[in-house]
């Protein structure tokens, strides 16, 4: 387009780490998202303990640590790169796992500093990982962890000065939707232990959510919510129509499935 003074400037394109960056700011929305995208890392990766550390409400710091298979050595380079994913093996597996683009690294890598600590299974000692803004391993070391992953950010949205600026005005709004999300994870996740603790500056650190791993969702809701909110709720039970019910809607020798909902 020509500018005011009418002299037009060349239309070229936007260097490819303003357009990296750009994007990742559509992949990872807010805080809320990117603890949603590494809890659901971990839990894909068949954890049953998931522990999310946050720091001053997640400005400073967004820590999900878990013990769930770990990244193997021939992972470490593409853990980060875009559209890059080890759970994707045939089109089916959209269906068994949350779900991924294979962007949520790539765009955390861009828009703070990253790394990560893993062990794999099939190994002893661990590795720690940096990463730089374009998702290039910049750093490993040999690093001692139990088997599974801890993945660390620092700073979100630093590398986008006017949207962290934004981002820190509005942290009394972002962390609700934080542990709103970590709610939803809690109840869902049966069979996982999810815990998150906030440490505010130099202060105590404090749990503010915490499941027991137990496989009955039930139990979920009342570790999240307490035992008070169990009482208000009812159990929901299939009862397939009788044939008087049938024959008002029309079904005369339909065989209606067994379980209706799942």
């Amino acid at each position: 387009a020509e500018s005011a003074t009418g002299s037009a400037g060349a239309i070229k394109a936007i260097d490819k780490q303003s357009v990296h960056q750009i994007c990742s700011g559509q992949v990872v929305l807010s805080l809320a998202t990117a603890v949603k995208e590494l809890v659901e890392n971990s839990i894909d990766a068949g954890a049953t303990n998931v522990y999310v550390k946050l720091k001053d409400n997640g400005t400073e710091l967004v820590e999900v640590s878990d013990n769930g298979k770990g990244a193997a050595e021939q992972n470490f380079e593409g853990l980060t790169l875009k559209h890059h994913t080890s759970k994707l093996k045939d089109f089916s597996d959209f269906i068994h796992t949350f779900g991924f683009r294979g962007e949520a690294l790539s765009s955390l890598c861009a828009l703070s500093d990253l790394s990560v600590v893993t062990c794999h299974e099939s190994t002893q000692i661990g590795a720690r990982l940096v990463y730089d803004h374009d998702g290039r391993l910049t750093q490993r070391v040999p690093h001692p962890h139990q088997h599974g992953t801890t993945v660390t950010l620092q700073k979100l949205f630093f590398t986008l000065p006017v949207r962290h600026k934004e981002f820190q005005r509005n942290i009394k709004k972002e962390y609700p939707k934080i542990i709103f999300v970590l709610q939803s994870y809690c109840i869902i996740s049966t069979g996982v232990r999810i815990t998150c603790t906030n440490q505010m500056g130099q202060g105590k650190r404090t749990t503010v959510l915490c499941t027991s791993g137990s496989n009955s969702m039930r139990d979920n809701i009342g570790a999240v919510f307490g035992p008070k909110q169990l009482q208000s709720l009812i159990p929901f039970q299939q009862i397939s129509p009788n044939e008087s019910i049938k024959e008002d809607y029309g079904l005369g020798g339909v065989d209606v499935p067994k379980d209706l909902f799942r």
